[in-house]
């Protein structure tokens, strides 16, 4: 009887923060693969490109601007994903298991990313942000290895960080870099909820230096503020596949389109 009348915990679960992230980032993949390839026609368009296309119509200043904010908002997904990434390579069993099928991921999206950011099958220009979250799945197993406490360690840490950094900007992966350095702040502030939300803000804004529209994407941390640790029903499949689902339905949608 106790069990059933105890007050359920406050705040957000995982799950929670997990549909909150991909809501976020939906509205990334629509503004870039829908709005600004298609309906804009500007598929290759810098920031600079972006913002003159606002100022040139008003419809074009409509729709530039809703990409725009689309865009923004969908930085905010990295951070939740990053710390969902960290909790979960400490609550995994096995954690090459959980490997396999983040890297299943990235490697299943890859050719609807290209269809949706590009409309190309193969474009080597960049990859997709799932393989920043595989590297960074690499970056904690060392975090791990070397745990132990003494600067040899901690200078390890470091370079394994940087070298993530350049990996992932060697390999074009799309916000990786950001990814390297929103983990490496989480995992390492994981039990001290106060200073991770208040580092991660700044990690997160540093990582405009990636990235501009990574200005709004500390206030995810609003969300981390209230998370309430409880994993929360989960469905693993509904999970993994959402992310290349979705990139192939905004794929094709734009092939109509063009």
């Amino acid at each position: 009887m106790e069990r059933i009348n105890a007050p359920r915990p406050t705040g957000m679960n995982r799950r929670g923060l997990r549909l909150w992230a991909m809501l976020l980032m939906m509205l990334g993949i629509v503004s870039r693969g829908i709005l600004q390839n298609r309906v804009l026609g500007m598929g290759d368009a810098t920031n600079m490109q972006m913002l003159e296309a606002l100022l040139s119509t008003d419809e074009g200043m409509a729709i530039a601007t809703t990409a725009l904010v689309m865009q923004a908002l969908e930085t905010m997904a990295m951070p939740l994903f990053c710390f969902l990434l960290v909790e979960g390579t400490q609550r995994t069993g096995d954690f090459a298991k959980y490997f396999v099928r983040v890297l299943g991921v990235a490697v299943l999206s890859e050719v609807p990313y290209n269809l949706a950011m590009s409309g190309k099958v193969l474009d080597l220009s960049s990859r997709n942000p799932v393989f920043g979250l595989v590297l960074a799945m690499i970056l904690l197993l060392l975090y791990r290895k070397f745990s132990k406490p003494g600067f040899a360690n901690v200078l390890l840490k470091i370079l394994f960080t940087l070298s993530a950094v350049l990996w992932c900007g060697m390999l074009k992966i799309s916000d990786g870099q950001c990814a390297a350095v929103l983990v490496a702040v989480l995992w390492m502030l994981r039990n001290k909820p106060l200073y991770r939300n208040i580092f991660g803000c700044t990690a997160a804004f540093a990582c405009c230096l990636f990235n501009p529209f990574y200005m709004i994407s500390p206030m995810s941390f609003l969300m981390l503020h209230f998370y309430n640790g409880e994993q929360g029903e989960e469905n693993r499949l509904f999970n993994y596949l959402f992310y290349p689902v979705v990139l192939l339905a905004v794929g094709l949608a734009g092939m109509f389109l063009m």
